[in-house]
């Protein structure tokens, strides 16, 4: 008498890789984890590297950023750029699989839109320096995490129809 093994099942909580392993939630959510941290390591040092920019420390200290006037909104709104993708990288932990897909497929769409329109005006308008570069730097992550997010969630699709 022989006995059979079962094949495993895949479940909503395991991916397919390129190269047709299975790619496990914990592995997806640490990928995109560490992807949303190098958003905001990117984000810091462009925004670092903005002030070493000519005639950028002094319009700093007159109170003003790109022509705009300094204000603690537009320092909020400076730290957001940086808190978001941290925020995204925890969030990323914790939530749930198929919320967690969405979740991160719409951030990483608007955080890598916003950043090539960001690196195109600033190029447009004769800037390029190590500071749009690294904003550059910020977008390729971003738009990572918004295919990783896509791949899954086209496969939990296929799976589930499957499934049927």
């Amino acid at each position: 008498m022989t006995v059979e093994k079962k094949q495993p099942q895949p479940t909503d909580t395991d991916y397919e890789s390129v190269d047709g392993e299975a790619l496990d939630a914990l592995s997806f959510r640490t990928r995109v984890a560490v992807l949303w941290v190098a958003v905001a390591v990117a984000l810091s040092g462009s925004l670092l590297l903005g002030v070493f920019v000519p005639g950028a420390l002094e319009e700093l200290l007159a109170g003003e950023i790109e022509g705009q006037t300094l204000t603690d909104a537009v320092g909020y709104g400076l730290a957001m750029l940086v808190v978001i993708p941290l925020v995204m990288a925890v969030v990323t932990l914790l939530i749930n699989d198929r919320v967690n897909r969405y979740v991160n497929l719409i951030a990483a769409l608007a955080f890598g839109l916003f950043g090539v329109y960001a690196v195109v005006s600033e190029v447009l308008g004769g800037d390029f320096n190590a500071h749009v570069l690294m904003a550059a730097v910020a977008i390729v992550p971003g738009f990572l995490i918004a295919a990783l997010a896509l791949v899954g969630l086209r496969q939990s699709t296929d799976r589930r129809r499957l499934r049927l």
